[in-house]
């Protein structure tokens, strides 16, 4: 309202133009001809369809797409406009909506209206993921956690995480310009498929990295795999280029090597419940060697592993930056899985900085210690999976200030 006003007042005064009034103030065109030609019945007000369904409702209807969204069940923009519409309707409201839908024009001054509001890309998650982050399975795993932290005394030295992802030699390209309205875009990449490399990564609550290691779905190692990795890097074979017992009891090894671990001064490892994880051999060497080892929750790590909220994306967006590079200086070449280790090198080198290890521990509250950090909200998503009563299996906006919506229950989705 301020900068609208601000812009009638200089354009009436002549001191700027509608097109720069437009790019100084962000006041459509449309809006300042449309107040400065009286069309408007009340002088000063946004939208022309701002008063169409009333304050309240869209005080509630706010609150309504907000717990949607916390449920990752979000409305889209047409099932808003066409929420609009219904609701208009029902309510026998005047209003200018056509074609069973509210306009686009609506739906812009609805979110102007409503700045808390905009317009994302979800990310896809499972519905395991959305299941497994509920409340009482990340109080049992803090529990757990509190009660290792109170028998010795750590310090943030003392905690590490580690977990593994993968890269491969056909690498995900970045984005680049094209020419406007031509269909499709190409980037040349080394093939259509390519060999994945397992990569494991630690690093501790106070930005100590443990060297990382490769494993590569062959029979024997060579060291030209590793040509360009960071110094300690070590590398190891599975038949599918994945962890295994072996390897995993192979990396405990090297953990100890850089960590040092002992029975007098231990060292917490926070981990994912991979079966490799969990054998009697892993659980033997870590109990003889001082390493604590506590196990995240199911479907939990988007949420709670360290070097998954802070890490892996950015070393992937790095490696694939990195591989862009090589095949620009290497045209009609492929990269090869001798490649692999110094493209991954020069990207962990730039991904591995201290600010990322203390935020990945300090973002979900496991260093410093503090459950409190992941607000009810988050678990909002856990729970549509609780089965509904059988008289009710829908959600309801309902508002006590305003009658209308008492008597329009508006059922959005069968959760």
């Amino acid at each position: 309202m301020e900068n609208l006003e601000k812009a009638l007042t200089e354009v009436k005064a002549g001191k700027i133009s509608r097109n720069k009034a437009e790019q100084i103030y962000g006041v459509p065109r449309k809006t300042l001809n449309r107040h400065l030609q009286g069309l408007v019945a009340k002088p000063g007000q946004l939208g022309r369809f701002s008063s169409v369904l009333g304050v309240d409702f869209e005080r509630v209807l706010v609150q309504h797409v907000v717990a949607m969204q916390q449920r990752m069940f979000g409305m889209t923009t047409v099932e808003i406009r066409k929420l609009a519409f219904d609701v208009a309707e029902t309510m026998k409201i005047s209003h200018p909506f056509k074609n069973q839908t509210a306009g686009k024009e609506w739906l812009h001054s609805f979110l102007n209206r409503h700045p808390q509001l905009s317009i994302r890309m979800p990310e896809p998650t499972s519905i395991n993921r959305a299941v497994g982050f509920n409340k009482p399975s990340v109080d049992r795993f803090f529990e757990a956690y509190k009660a290792e932290l109170e028998k010795k005394t750590f310090d943030a030295s003392k905690i590490y995480n580690m977990d593994e992802s993968g890269l491969t030699v056909v690498h995900r390209p970045g984005k680049v310009i094209a020419k406007r309205g031509q269909k499709k875009v190409g980037k040349i990449v080394s093939g259509e498929k390519g060999q994945t490399v397992t990569v494991i990564c630690s690093f501790s609550a106070s930005g100590n990295y443990i060297p990382p290691a490769l494993i590569f779905k062959r029979k024997r190692m060579t060291n030209r795999l590793l040509h360009g990795t960071p110094s300690g890097t070590v590398g190891y074979c599975s038949e599918n280029g994945w962890t295994n017992n072996e390897v995993f009891l192979k990396w405990l090894e090297h953990f100890t090597k850089f960590a040092k671990p002992t029975k007098d001064e231990p060292v917490i490892l926070i981990l994912d419940g991979h079966g490799s994880h969990k054998t009697l051999a892993a659980i033997d060497f870590a109990r003889d060697h001082g390493i604590v080892m506590i196990s995240l929750p199911p479907h939990t790590t988007h949420e709670l592993q360290p070097l998954d909220l802070t890490f892996y994306g950015a070393l992937k967006a790095h490696y694939n930056s990195e591989c862009d590079k090589w095949m620009v200086n290497h045209p009609g070449q492929r990269i090869s899985p001798y490649d692999l280790g110094e493209l991954f090198g020069k990207a962990f080198v730039r991904t591995a900085t201290v600010e990322k290890a203390i935020s990945g521990f300090q973002s979900p509250g496991i260093w410093p210690f503090d459950p409190d950090r992941i607000t009810p909200e988050r678990y909002a998503a856990a729970d549509v999976t609780e089965e509904p009563p059988p008289s009710s299996t829908t959600t309801s906006l309902q508002v006590k200030s305003h009658n209308i919506l008492d008597k329009f229950p508006l059922h959005i989705f069968a959760l």
